[in-house]
This record gives structure tokens, C-alpha cells and sequence, in this order.
């Protein structure tokens, strides 16, 4: 990536202390992080059934209820507790949900691999040109996400966790243009958006409370210094919460795709097709879904 622009370190941004009176501003990575350890101690626990399922008395509904918010931390012999399952709610808060590094993708340091990647997977911030799988796609943005998250997916079996790594890796990508000044709204807030659509991804952000975070934090970074208006934002039927639709759609493109991958093989005489034009990852395995 040639872009005359030198590489900074780039670290987390810190927050501005509010100037009045009262508590200063707490950072949003650690509401964030707040509400995902919460969700993933609580599971299908009402915040009333949690008070009584804590392993510490002084713990009252209030108290849950500001955790469930992300208004405050959990104190630290909360978040040290030696109860396994506290043990891998800690985890949760300090790296992320299923061990992938969110937190840092989202507030940490921008590295000279962050860069390279970029350069790769998103040239100039922008979809990449060609790609076959957009020919059986209906839909063409649904069609890039697709083809972007198949490059990252290569070698890696269909999981919710390599979906959540996909995603990760789409935010780095995201900031390692925007420190450049090569960022493309309108590309990379539809790469985000439809990456966090996609079913196995979804499915465990929405366990751990974060879609309504991570659209805010979407938003509110495109939506400061952004050349795009939001209005301009894609959006589809298959980028809301309806899983079932967006994996029909998937599974209608990979038959398509197979069809065609009959008839290339008939034409160039047996040739192997390119993984990255006629594979979808997971849409005929439900355990991509769940």
C-alpha cells in the first residue's frame, strides 16, 4: 500500500473528561464491554432470577440492572470470582465474546499488518473489481460482503467464531483506511453492517447484548467526518433480524452457483472452479447458523 502518508502508531482514543460536575464520562469500550460480560453470566436469567443466582449477597436489582446497561463495571472481586463460569465471563470482558478479540479491534492500536491487510482485502477502501460470485448473487452488495468474507474464511471451517473473526477483521480494516484518509463510507459502513447481518455473527452478538452497541458505534464513527450523508446507507431486507430469510437467499446463490460450476466443468473439461467463486461457507450447514 503506496499512499505517501506515514504510518502512525495509532492507539485508543482516550475519552474527554466532562467538564461539570459529577462523575466523568466512562469510556464506551467499557459499557461495551460491561453488557457482554452481563449477557453472558445472565444468559436466559431475568435481571430478579440474577440476584438470587450471584455468588455475592450485597448484590442488589439496582445494582444488576445498571450492570445489564453497561452503566458501571463490574467490581473486581465480581470479575475475579474463581467460579468457572466467571472465569470465562472475565474473558469475555476483557478480550471478547468466544475469545475473539473484539475490544481491540474496535480501541485498539492500529498495526503496520492492519495496513497490508486493508490494502488486500479492500483496495482503496472500495470493493474490489470482478469477483464471479456477484453474477449469482440478486443482490450485488449482498454478493461483496459475501466474496469479502469468503477471502477471510479461506482455510477455515464455517463457525460462528470464524464469522465474529471475519467481522474483526472488517473493523481493522475499516480503521486502518480511515487513519490513511482513504476511507469510503458508503463501502465500509455497508461492509460492516452486512458482515454483522450474517447469521453466526448475529446470532452471537445478540447473545451478549451488542447489536444495538455495535450500530451505535458504527454510526456514530461514520457518522463524524464522514464524506457520506447516512441517508446514503445501504440497506436490504436481509441486513435485518430474520436469519431464515438471509440463509435462503444464501442457499438460493449456492445453488446457482453449483449449477454453474456443472456446466464450467463440461466446458473446460473438468476444471477446478475457484473457492472463492462458487463456495458458500456454511449455507447448507445448520451449525454455521447456531
Amino acid at each position: 500500500m503506496n499512499t505517501g502518508a506515514e504510518m502512525p502508531n495509532i492507539t485508543q482514543k482516550k475519552t474527554k473528561l466532562s467538564r461539570t460536575r459529577g462523575r466523568p464520562a466512562r469510556h464506551e469500550s467499557e459499557r461495551m464491554k460491561t453488557i457482554a460480560w452481563y449477557h453472558f453470566l445472565a444468559g436466559e436469567r431475568a435481571p430478579a432470577e440474577m440476584c438470587d443466582w450471584m455468588p455475592f449477597e450485597d448484590i442488589d436489582q439496582a445494582t444488576i440492572y445498571r450492570y445489564r446497561r453497561g452503566d458501571i463495571s463490574p467490581r473486581a472481586d465480581i470479575l475475579c470470582a474463581s467460579c468457572e463460569v466467571f472465569q470465562a465471563a472475565r474473558s469475555v470482558y476483557e478480550i471478547g465474546p468466544l475469545m475473539v478479540p473484539l475490544w481491540d479491534a474496535l480501541w485498539g492500536s492500529i498495526t503496520p499488518e492492519d495496513f497490508r491487510m486493508a490494502d488486500r482485502l479492500m483496495p482503496g477502501g472500495d470493493w474490489p473489481e470482478g469477483g464471479l460470485s456477484q453474477f449469482f448473487f440478486e443482490d450485488l452488495i449482498l454478493a461483496r460482503v459475501f466474496a469479502f468474507q469468503t477471502k477471510c474464511l479461506r482455510g477455515k471451517p464455517g463457525s460462528v467464531v470464524s464469522e465474529l473473526e471475519c467481522f474483526v477483521t472488517a473493523i481493522r480494516v475499516v480503521r486502518a483506511w480511515d487513519v490513511l484518509g482513504q476511507i469510503k463510507s458508503t463501502a465500509l459502513r455497508v461492509l460492516l453492517e452486512g458482515l454483522m447481518s450474517m447469521p453466526g455473527t448475529r446470532e452471537i452478538l445478540s447473545r451478549h447484548g451488542l447489536v444495538t452497541s455495535l450500530k451505535d458505534w458504527i454510526s456514530e464513527y461514520f457518522g463524524s467526518g464522514s464524506a457520506a450523508p447516512a441517508n446514503t446507507v445501504y440497506w436490504a431486507p436481509w441486513m435485518t433480524n430474520q436469519n431464515e430469510l438471509l440463509k435462503q437467499q444464501l442457499c438460493a446463490e449456492q445453488q446457482r452457483m453449483v449449477v454453474a460450476k456443472s456446466l464450467r466443468a463440461q466446458l473446460f473439461q473438468g476444471d477446478a472452479a475457484e473457492p472463492d467463486d462458487f463456495s458458500v461457507a456454511g449455507a447448507g450447514d445448520d451449525s454455521t447458523w447456531h
